[in-house]
């Protein structure tokens, strides 16, 4: 029987839960993938990443732009159950026929191509997520905001995944236990889902359902969606296709490291989205302008001294996170460092500005030259550089991406005073360098050096912001002062 409302959660709790969500997918990862790196070797690593990677064009394919739209929509009926029901039902509808063909097409490929027929098995195990994205009803959770729900089931999913982990994979022959224990969360996750759906709607395929009108929105959303995706996966699959699974494995490796940093530099900012949002519709300019400028100003201050700080300390992160055998993805990993701040910028200028101005189709065609730009460079560079030329083209391909972006909104905002907020902690990140660079220098010993040139370079960095002046250490300062004195 179907509940007869559905609670407004807070909007704090909401962000905090949201938060925590991050978080976990930074930590757990820390825990898990030094262990599997370890004992399934570049080879096991790179060969489970590439079938992912290729399942992942299907997965893309089954869900089409459904995720967003799907938010949307049931975010402007959640109030009404029957409402409720029947636009989760249509949506449903549409996106499990697009499951069938991806599926289709799956199968057909994997029957096909020469260079599949070695991973059919591992395909096949990964392929199961196709299926159960469609059934997950991840963004039905979305649109009623029942985050509460979604972050309980991701901490219980993920810490039985971590214990499977530990218990079941040994040797590097255990890669496909390895792909089966990732699914396991992922399936099991959506197998909740759909079970504990039951409290608010009714899925029913009745003869009224209107699917026609979901079409459109949806393709717009798919398009979008394809193109901001193939950067996740297109470098991994032609990398794996044009060399061999331990070219992959070090690559995962180096980006993975730089991916974690990365997600934690940008997932602050998510949060002045509606904010933002809110100012274009109420023509509040000033005021628009004002918080996009802080955004650009903290991403830059975390963001600088990360990469710098990550490319000098570079061999240590490597040999901690994954281990000797991993030593080759070292140089690929300061490549790809620069990925810091330029993904940080696309992020701030694209779906933290242009979004909420209404200019989404700028950021579409933006991301389609850079997805294209990526692919080209790839058949040109990964024959002869491999995994670095792969790293080479992604850096490029950002970047103009990034730049595309920047011309898009110098009407809105001044390009020069963003470049002062870049030049001041680029000047702060050098002298800070200088430090690092003298303690690994002097100091005997990888680890040694490394720790303490860690701990300066922070106590330098932090130094300096205070002795300028930072507006933004300043009211941290405020702000625990306060904390401290209220309590």
């Amino acid at each position: 029987m179907i509940e007869n409302q559905i609670k407004n959660p807070s909007i704090k709790v909401n962000a905090l839960l949201n938060i925590a969500r991050t978080l976990m997918t930074v930590v757990f990862p820390l825990v898990t993938f030094p262990y599997s790196s370890r004992i399934l070797l570049p080879e096991g690593i790179g060969r489970v990443r590439f079938a992912r990677s290729f399942v992942d064009f299907f997965i893309l394919l089954a869900t089409l732009g459904i995720y967003v739209y799907g938010t949307r929509e049931i975010a402007k009926v959640k109030d009404d159950k029957v409402q409720l029901s029947k636009v989760t039902t249509e949506i449903l509808t549409i996106n499990l026929v697009s499951t069938t063909i991806a599926y289709f097409l799956f199968f057909i490929a994997i029957f096909t191509i020469p260079k599949l027929s070695d991973y059919r098995l591992l395909l096949i195990v990964i392929s199961t997520k196709i299926l159960f994205t469609a059934l997950g009803l991840d963004w039905l959770y979305s649109g009623i905001e029942d985050y509460k729900y979604i972050t309980l089931r991701a901490f219980i999913f993920q810490i039985i995944s971590v214990v499977l982990l530990f218990t079941f994979v040994h040797t590097k022959e255990d890669y496909l236990k390895y792909a089966s224990i990732a699914v396991f969360s992922n399936v099991g996750s959506n197998i909740c889902n759909w079970i504990h759906s039951k409290k608010f709607i009714n899925i029913s395929f009745r003869s009224d359902l209107e699917l026609k009108k979901h079409l459109k929105p949806i393709f717009i959303l798919f398009a979008m969606a394809v193109t901001s995706n193939l950067y996740s996966i297109i470098d991994v699959t032609m990398l794996g296709f044009m060399c061999n699974d331990w070219q992959v494995g070090i690559y995962t490796t180096a980006t993975k490291i730089n991916s974690l940093i990365t997600s934690l530099v940008v997932s602050g900012g998510i949060v002045v989205l509606p904010r933002l949002s809110y100012y274009v519709k109420n023509q509040a300019e000033d005021k628009f302008q004002e918080l996009a400028y802080k955004n650009y100003d903290i991403l830059f201050l975390f963001a600088i001294p990360s990469t710098i700080g990550l490319c000098l300390v570079g061999k240590a992160a490597v040999l901690a996170f994954s281990g000797e055998n991993f030593i080759a993805s070292i140089p690929i990993m300061r490549m790809m460092n620069l990925m810091i701040i330029i993904v940080g910028i696309s992020c701030v200028t694209g779906t933290q500005t242009l979004i909420p101005l209404g200019k989404e189709i700028l950021v579409f065609y933006a991301m389609l030259t850079g997805a294209l730009t990526d692919i080209i460079l790839n058949f040109a560079l990964i024959p002869h550089f491999q995994a670095y030329g792969a790293a080479v083209a992604t850096v490029i391909s950002e970047s103009i991406l990034s730049i595309f972006e920047l011309a898009c909104i110098r009407k809105k905002l001044s390009l020069k005073k963003i470049g002062r907020f870049f030049t001041s902690y680029l000047f702060n990140s050098a002298v800070m360098a200088l430090f690092v660079i003298l303690c690994l220098l002097l100091i005997p010993g990888l680890w040694l050096s490394s720790i303490i040139a860690i701990c300066v370079g922070i106590v330098v960095y932090g130094a300096l912001l205070v002795l300028e002046k930072n507006h933004f250490v300043m009211d941290m300062f405020k702000l625990i002062k306060k904390k401290v004195w209220t309590h």
